[in-house]
């Protein structure tokens, strides 16, 4: 029986020597703009009480369409610069990078959410025709990519 404790107790202590601190991945989205033509309130970070709240008062329809196509634009970039990370693949580097990504775009589609289901007009719809396409593409690179 002592033999035994004594054999556990080496293989235990070898097992822990053989232990080393890995470095830790950067767990943030890589950094990437891609600047609109203009200044969009869409796409700026929320602000306010709980974690921030939308900008309900500067959200304007014109802003809509080139707000989602930067927004779409932003988050491919930081999901290709994920993929492109020449770390080897971990989870910091990968699934926390991805979860962490495309925050301008979840922005947008909030917006795009209240435009469609309570504000929706035949201004709003005609925009909606035009990014469901865009919007479609844009979810087929970020599945196959």
């Amino acid at each position: 029986m002592r033999k035994t404790t004594i054999l556990e107790l080496a293989i235990s202590l070898l097992c822990l020597s053989s232990c080393t601190k890995q470095p830790v991945a950067d767990t943030t989205a890589p950094a990437v703009s891609v600047a609109p033509a203009a200044d969009v309130a869409l796409l700026a970070e929320w602000t306010g009480p709980h974690g921030g709240v939308p900008a309900f008062d500067r959200m304007e329809l014109g802003q809509l369409e080139p707000a989602t196509k930067a927004a779409m634009d932003q988050h491919l970039a930081e999901l290709d610069a994920i993929a492109a990370d020449p770390a080897p693949p971990a989870f910091e580097n990968t699934i926390v990078a991805m979860e962490r990504s495309g925050r301008a775009y979840q922005r947008v589609e909030t917006y795009y959410g209240i435009w469609s289901s309570n504000l929706s007009t035949p201004e709003f719809r005609e925009i909606e025709g035009r990014l469901a396409p865009l919007d479609s593409e844009y979810r087929s690179k970020i599945v196959q990519n």
